[in-house]
């Protein structure tokens, strides 16, 4: 990922992967406030990507992790490409009455 080029690769295929944790969980600390909404973790991953130069950026998750790329896709923060989830949690804005045999 860093360095394409030992693998036979160009350099220009080159990238970074950030990782963050959610709060309370993984590497991280138990939040000192409560208040810690999947819209604010939201904010706070597109703040984090900020704050570390990235002008470009794309956002993968699974689990509660989808929870919050999927926050991250509908906020569409500066610098985010796109989204990717291996676990989604979309739903059409209304669900009809009826479905068609194809929608079944």
């Amino acid at each position: 990922m860093t360095d394409p080029v030992a693998f036979g690769g160009d350099a220009a295929d080159s990238f970074d992967v950030v990782v963050p944790s959610l709060p309370g969980f993984g590497f991280s600390q138990k939040p000192t406030q409560t208040g810690w909404t999947v819209s604010r973790i939201a904010s706070a991953w597109a703040e984090l990507m900020k704050r570390l130069g990235y002008t470009r950026w794309a956002a993968q998750g699974g689990d509660w992790g989808a929870v919050v790329t999927t926050a991250l896709g509908a906020m569409q923060p500066e610098g985010l490409l796109g989204v990717h989830l291996n676990t989604q949690y979309a739903f059409p804005a209304q669900i009809p009455d009826t479905l068609s045999p194809e929608q079944r």
